[in-house]
C-alpha cells in the first residue's frame, strides 16, 4: 500500500494544499471572486494567514488591502490570482520577485476562448517559467484540504467535513457546485482540486500527490482530455495498484468534444483510445455524474469482494430482476444458496416465499432473517439489499412507533455478520422513507437509489478487486483484497 509519506517528485504540490499563508491578487469590495473568500477563510481558522491585494489600497472585511504584492509581509508562499486576464503575466513577475512559487489562477480569458487566449496563456507560463512558479489553472477554482479547512472557493459549510475520496476536476464550477452536494449522498472528502486549462499542473501530478496523501482513499477524476495520455496510462497504472481511481470523461461524442475545447481549451481525443487506457490501466470508467457519485460512496466504504458472487435480498420482485440482470450483465453470478441458509429462511418464511436467489421477501415481514441468512452464505460473496416500502404502509408503521430498524436491522450487527462482504442497500419511493433507512442504516453501508447503479457499483468494486489482486506481488495478494 501507499506509504502516506509524499515523495520528493510530488513534494513540489504541498504548499497548495498546506501552505504558510495566502495571498489574495485581486481581492475586491464588490460581490464576486475575491470579495467572499477572506471572510470564508477567516471564518476556517485562516484569518491570520490571509493577505489582500488590490491597488486601490484600504480595507476589506477588516484586512488591510496591500496595494502591490511586494507590499505583503512575509510568510505567505501561496497566491490566489484573481484580476483579469491580460494582467496575471504581471501579477505572476510581481508574485516571483516576491519569492512567492506556487499560484492557483482562477481568472479566465485563457486557452478556452480562442487564439488570443491561447498566446496570452503561454506569456503567463513563460512568466511562471522564468520565476519557477507552480501553477493551477487558470480558469479554475482551485483546491481544498478538509484536514485543515484550507481553500480556495467558497463552499457550504457541510464539505469541510473530512472523508476519505479525493476530487480531480478539470472544470472548476463542476467541483465547485460536486462540492456543495456530496455531503447530501454521504460522501466527504479529503482533497479537490480543480485544474482548468491546465497551464502547468496536470491531473498526472495531483494523481501522484494524492496516491500518498494518508487522507485519501479513493480518487474520483472528472477529466475532459489528457495533457500527456501515455503518461496518464503510466500514473493510473501506478496509483491504482494502491487506490481505486473512478473516472468521468466527458467528450465520447463529437459535439462533447467540440464542448470541451471552448470550455478548458482540452482536446479530448478519440473516445476509444481513452477507454483502453482506463481498462489497461485499471482505472473505474463511470458512464453519469450519479454513477461516478454511487460508485465512490460504494468503494469508500465497502471491502474488496473475494469474489463475484452476489446474493440479492429484495422486498420487489421486479426490482430484484432489474438488478439481476445488470449484474449478469457486468460480470457477476448469482449462485443458488446453500442448503442450510435456505433452511434457515424457510423456518421462518410464510409458505408462498420462493427461498432462492435473488431472494423476494415481498411484504412478509422477513427482511431481516433473509438478510442475515444472505450474509452468512458461504456461496455468497457481496450481497445487494433492495427495501422499499409504500408509503401507506411506512406511514402506519410510524404511527405505531415501529422503526426502519426494527424491520431491517441496524447496520453494525449487519455488518458484524460479515465484514468482510461488501452490502449495499438500495431503495426508492418517498423520500420520507429512503431518508429514515438512510439514517438507520449510518455511514457505513450506502444507500443508493437505483438497484441497476447498485449492481454496477458492486461490479465495478469487484473488477477493480480483480485486476489489482492480479498485479500484487504473489506473496502480498491475500492482504490486498482490503481496500482501506
Amino acid at each position: 500500500m501507499a506509504s502516506g509519506v509524499v515523495p520528493e517528485a510530488c513534494a513540489d504540490l504541498r504548499p497548495f494544499f498546506t501552505p504558510q499563508g495566502v495571498v489574495i491578487v485581486g481581492a475586491r469590495r464588490s460581490p464576486g471572486f475575491g470579495f467572499v473568500l477572506p471572510l470564508s477563510l477567516r471564518k476556517q481558522g485562516w484569518g491570520d494567514r490571509v493577505y489582500l491585494v488590490n491597488p486601490a489600497g484600504g480595507e476589506l472585511h477588516g484586512f488591510p488591502l496591500h496595494e502591490r504584492i511586494a507590499d505583503v509581509p512575509a510568510g505567505p508562499d501561496l497566491a490566489v490570482v484573481i484580476v483579469p486576464a491580460p494582467v496575471v503575466p504581471q501579477a505572476l513577475i510581481e508574485l516571483g520577485e516576491r519569492g512567492i512559487k506556487h499560484a492557483i489562477i482562477e481568472s479566465a480569458g485563457f486557452a478556452e476562448i480562442g487564439e488570443g487566449g491561447k498566446a496570452l496563456q503561454e506569456e503567463a507560463r513563460e512568466a511562471a517559467s522564468r520565476y519557477g512558479i507552480r501553477v493551477i489553472g487558470p480558469n479554475c477554482v482551485g483546491v481544498i484540504n478538509t484536514a485543515n479547512h484550507l481553500h480556495t472557493v467558497e463552499v457550504v459549510e457541510e464539505a469541510f467535513t473530512p472523508g476519505p475520496v479525493a476530487v480531480i476536476a478539470q472544470s472548476g464550477v463542476f467541483g465547485n457546485i460536486l462540492l456543495d452536494g456530496l455531503h447530501q449522498k454521504s460522501l466527504f472528502i479529503s482533497k479537490a482540486v480543480t485544474l482548468g486549462n491546465r497551464m502547468d499542473v496536470n491531473e498526472c501530478e495531483v494523481l501522484d500527490y494524492l496516491h500518498h496523501d494518508p487522507d485519501t482513499g479513493v480518487i474520483m477524476m472528472y477529466l475532459e482530455g489528457a495533457a500527456d495520455g501515455r503518461l496518464l496510462k503510466e500514473t493510473l497504472e501506478r496509483v491504482t495498484r494502491d487506490k481505486p481511481v473512478l473516472v468521468l470523461k466527458s467528450g465520447r461524442t463529437g459535439a462533447g468534444r467540440q464542448a470541451t475545447a471552448s470550455h478548458t481549451g482540452s482536446m479530448s481525443g478519440e473516445d476509444e483510445i481513452y477507454e483502453a487506457v482506463f481498462r489497461q490501466s485499471g482505472a473505474i470508467r463511470a458512464r453519469s455524474l450519479d454513477e461516478l457519485v454511487d460508485m465512490a460512496r460504494v468503494f469508500a466504504t465497502q471491502p474488496l469482494p473475494p469474489g463475484n458472487r452476489l446474493g440479492i435480498v429484495t422486498s420487489s420482485g421486479s426490482l430484484g430482476a432489474l438488478a439481476t440482470d445488470t449484474a449478469i450483465e457486468t460480470g457477476l453470478e448469482l449462485p443458488a444458496l446453500e442448503p442450510a441458509s435456505v433452511e434457515k429462511v424457510r423456518g421462518v418464511a410464510p409458505q408462498w416465499m420462493n427461498v432462492r436467489n435473488p431472494l423476494d421477501v415481498g411484504p412478509s415481514g422477513q427482511f431481516l432473517p433473509a438478510m442475515t441468512a444472505m450474509l452468512e452464505d458461504p456461496n455468497i460473496d457481496m450481497v445487494l439489499s433492495i427495501a422499499v416500502m409504500p408509503f401507506a404502509v411506512f406511514r402506519e408503521l410510524l404511527e405505531r412507533g415501529i422503526s426502519v430498524k426494527n424491520w431491517l436491522g441496524a447496520a453494525p450487527e449487519l455488518r458484524e455478520l460479515a465484514p468482510q462482504k461488501p452490502l449495499v442497500l438500495c431503495s426508492l419511493g418517498d423520500q420520507g422513507f429512503v431518508s429514515d433507512l438512510d439514517e438507520a442504516i449510518g455511514p457505513d453501508v450506502p444507500v443508493l437509489t437505483s438497484p441497476e447503479s447498485a449492481a454496477r457499483a458492486l461490479a465495478a468494486l469487484y473488477r477493480y478487486g480483480a485486476a489489482r489482486e492480479r498485479r500484487l506481488p504473489a506473496g502480498s495478494r491475500e492482504g490486498g483484497r482490503d481496500l482501506h
